[in-house]
């Protein structure tokens, strides 16, 4: 039997006890085979509802333990990978210093192409693109069609734990935040401030 099966055989049990009634439709006294009937229903129910959640429990530290070895594997396969990139990345710093040197030579005796046996090179112009100016760039100063933001959990958490953001006490208003604008209270529009709940096995 599946867990909802026997779920559904304690449903089915509860609800016929609840109906035994008498003609006044108040709970009657059970016979002696009544009694025994939902006595070891009930007991036949809770034995193959804890032997099912055994077995299910079973299945689930076996596929814990199968993500644990594969987090394991991940682990060494993610130092694996980190050591490649540290000296891919130390290898294309080299490469990016020797193109600099080159670029270096040719910009020593003005010269904008080269051609020898081995290869040639020449300047080209890029595509122009918007970068910030460090230490000159202002968002305030800018737009906000120019602009792209994101929202910070983070901040936002700190914000409540420093009381610049509440939540309300009508449950009307709950997953809501607000925040003070003079004396004005404001809703901080389009988030959701909720927590949820996780089942933990030990």
């Amino acid at each position: 039997m599946t867990i909802y099966e026997i779920s559904n055989d304690f449903k089915a049990l509860e609800s016929l006890l609840n109906e035994m009634t008498d003609e006044n439709g108040e709970t009657r006294e059970f016979t002696d085979e009544e009694k025994e009937f939902f006595t070891q229903g009930f007991k036949e129910c809770g034995d193959n509802f804890k032997t099912k959640l055994d077995n299910i429990y079973k299945v689930y530290c076996n596929f814990k333990a199968q993500a644990e070895i594969a987090e394991a594997e991940r682990n060494v396969m993610k130092e694996e990978m980190e050591r490649l990139n540290k000296r891919a990345k130390a290898r294309e710093n080299e490469a990016a210093r020797l193109k600099g040197l080159i670029g270096y030579a040719m910009d020593i005796i003005h010269m904008k192409k080269i051609k020898t046996d081995l290869f040639s090179c020449g300047y080209q112009a890029t595509q122009k693109s918007a970068k910030p100016i460090d230490g000159f760039f202002k968002p305030e100063n800018i737009p906000i069609k120019y602009l792209k933001g994101e929202l910070s959990p983070s901040a936002i958490k700190e914000a409540v734990k420093e009381g610049k953001l509440f939540e309300s006490d009508d449950p009307l208003k709950r997953g809501k935040l607000f925040y003070l604008n003079g004396n004005n209270v404001v809703e901080l529009e389009g988030v959701s401030y909720l927590g949820g709940e996780t089942l933990v096995i030990r």
